[in-house]
Order: C-alpha cells, then structure tokens, then sequence
C-alpha cells in the first residue's frame, strides 16, 4: 500500500506541476514525460487495487488516463504508411541526424553507422574539432560538407553526396549555430536545415531554447521551397513549444503517425523521450522513418525517407 500509495502522489504532484510549465522552466521539463507519469500512476493503481484501497486506486487510474489521453495524439499510428504509399513515383531521399555527444569517443561506430545506412545527406550535432577529423574518414562518400563552431567549441556538420549550396544562420547566443544548405538532388532542389537548440536547463537556457524554437518557425514560414529541419531540438511533442513551431512554421514531424520514438536517453531506456527530430514543409513525402542503432553517444540517430512531390523543388 505504501508504494503505491507513494507511486501515485509522484505522479499526482507531477502531473498537477505540469500546469505550471508556462511560468516555470521545472514545471515545463515536466511536460516530455507524460508517458512515465501515467505508468507510475498505473503501477500505484495495481498496488492500491490488490491492497483494497479503492479512492486512491481511482486517483491513480485518474492521473493515469489524463495522461494517456493527452499523449495518445502522438503516439498512435494515424494511417503514415498508407499516406507514403499513396507517394508518387519520385526518387527516395535519405537523410539522418545524429546527436553524436562531445565526449563520446567511438568514432568509428558513428562512420560506420553513415556508411551502413547510406543517407544522402547527414547532420550531426555536437560536433567538436576531433568529431569533424574523425568524419573525414567519410570525405570519399561525402564531398559536400559545412560545419559550424559553437561558442563551447562544439557545433552542426552538415555533408552530403550532392552538389550543395550552404549558409549559416544568425548566431544564436551561447549555443551551437544551425546550418542550411540547398541540396541539388535528382534535378530537384531541397533546403535542408540542421540545428541544436540549447540544452534547457536553467530559466536562461530553457528561454533561449524557446527562442530558438520561436525563431525556426519564422525561418520556416518564409521558405517557398521544401524544408526538412533535422536534428536536437531539446524539446518532445508533448510541448507546447514543439507544437507552436510546427504549426506556426507550417510544419509537420516525419514521425506523425509512426507511434512514440524516444531517442534520448539511451543509458537510462525507461525515462526515454523524443527529442531528435525531421520536421518537414509541405510538397515533402515520407516513405519512412526510424530510430537507428546506437552509436555510443546518449541520444539514438534517427533515420528518414522522404520524396519531393511531382511539383516541388523542381529547377
């Protein structure tokens, strides 16, 4: 009875501190794990059942279904592979993002990875000055590339096996800056932005992460050609934040419609949220979408097959 009983006021008070997210950054952290809230809830239910305890075991079965309810529009499946299949007969383009985490040192799986998957185009993120030599073992695959340096050192890579035309955003402060470039692919133009918004702890960081997110839905919203945005954007699809860029960019993720896919973090499964992501503007198709093996960093790769529609990014 206790645990449960204890399982239960976790969840309760976290759920109940969710609705403070829009004040405070704690509160809004809180936001990505809905889905670990209902199973604490769930599991307090179980126990509050067996031991006879029939009003806690309703709040428990309460804070669970809030929950679930508010999660389940991304996590269920909504007819994504019927939509890809209606795709017309454009040339398949892959593309990847990987998080390859500043202190991991295995390079090697990360190249290994990028050679095994065969993406046309790559960004990764959290590169340091080791990380961009180690990845010139891919210059022979890989002719094109752009690559950023952060203020702490650490920035965005961009190579891809197409003729490309690159440029940088504007700064953005005490982060790494993103990366877009014009990919010329099978007689098709396609942008392709790759971007690492700030880590969101603390009120300064979790604002300016906001302001990132704000600032790439603005971004977005000018582009007239397709867009793919590819990489961390620190934040999951249970944020408001995550939502106002999608719609105020006139986006929508790769992965709608291909149920939940954490990507961080990989030491610790059970807490694991989406986080890494491929949004895309319209005239974009997507045949598919995934979560790659891991690589040695903390967050997985994700992987995404997409198609320019008959009337988009055509020269």
């Amino acid at each position: 009875m206790v645990i449960g009983l204890f399982l239960t006021w976790i969840a309760l008070v976290a759920t109940v501190g969710i609705l403070f997210a829009p004040r405070f950054w704690v509160a809004d952290l809180g936001v990505h794990f809905r889905l670990q809230f209902a199973a604490l809830a769930l599991a307090g239910l179980l126990i509050l059942a067996a031991t006879a305890q029939p009003a806690w075991a309703a709040v428990a079965f309460l804070v669970a279904a809030i929950n679930l309810v508010i999660a389940a529009p991304h996590l269920l499946p909504r007819g994504a592979r019927a939509a890809s299949a209606a795709a017309d007969a454009s040339p398949v383009i892959r593309l990847a993002t990987i998080n390859v985490y500043y202190r991991n040192r295995q390079f090697q799986r990360v190249v290994d990875f990028i050679r095994h998957e065969r993406p046309d185009a790559v960004v990764l993120v959290e590169v340091t000055a080791e990380w961009d030599q180690a990845l010139r073992a891919l210059d022979d695959e890989y002719a094109q590339r752009y690559v950023t340096r952060g203020t702490k050192g650490a920035g965005v890579l961009l190579l891809s096996r197409w003729p490309m035309q690159a440029a940088i955003l504007p700064d953005y402060a005490d982060a790494e800056p993103a990366v877009t470039a014009t990919l010329q692919l099978h007689g098709r133009s396609l942008q392709v932005l790759g971007v690492h918004t700030s880590w969101p702890l603390g009120p300064r960081c979790s604002a300016l992460r906001d302001q990132q997110l704000e600032r790439l839905g603005e971004f977005a919203r000018l582009q007239a050609g397709p867009l793919v945005i590819l990489g961390d954007l620190n934040v999951s699809p249970f944020s408001r934040h995550l939502q106002s860029l999608v719609a105020g960019g006139q986006l929508r993720s790769a992965a709608q419609g291909r149920g939940w896919q954490p990507t961080w973090p990989t030491f610790l499964p059970p807490a694991g949220i989406h986080i890494d992501h491929a949004l895309i503007s319209g005239g974009v198709l997507v045949r598919g979408f995934r979560r790659g093996t891991r690589v040695g960093s903390d967050h997985l790769p994700v992987i995404v097959d997409i198609a320019l529609n008959s009337s988009a990014g055509q020269n």
